[in-house]
């Protein structure tokens, strides 16, 4: 009974301790956030990729208008590699 007693009574004192000294946290006047601003692009790389048609369904057509478009297609996969470049963030910075 005497130690339930005593620890009843030594409980509360020790947990208000602890309240008796209350510090504020010091707030800094002036933050500096980085701001990731997005990279203004050039109209050539963003240019759309006109595919060629074949104007008639033989066969000589159909393979003419595919070898016309490798060419286009060649470039457009160049072009949009420039773009994923430019998005890769710089070393040490990360992308949200």
């Amino acid at each position: 009974m005497n130690r339930l007693l005593l620890i009843v009574v030594l409980l509360p004192l020790a947990g208000w301790g602890g309240c008796s000294r209350v510090v504020k946290p010091t707030i800094p006047e002036t933050v500096y956030v980085k701001v990731e601003v997005p990279a203004q692009l050039p109209a050539s790389l963003t240019a759309p990729c006109p595919p060629v048609r074949a104007a008639s369904r033989t066969v000589e057509a159909v393979v003419a208008a595919y070898n016309t478009n490798l060419p286009a297609q060649a470039d457009c996969d160049q072009r949009m590699g420039e773009i994923r470049k430019l998005t890769v963030p710089p070393v040490g910075q990360t992308k949200p």
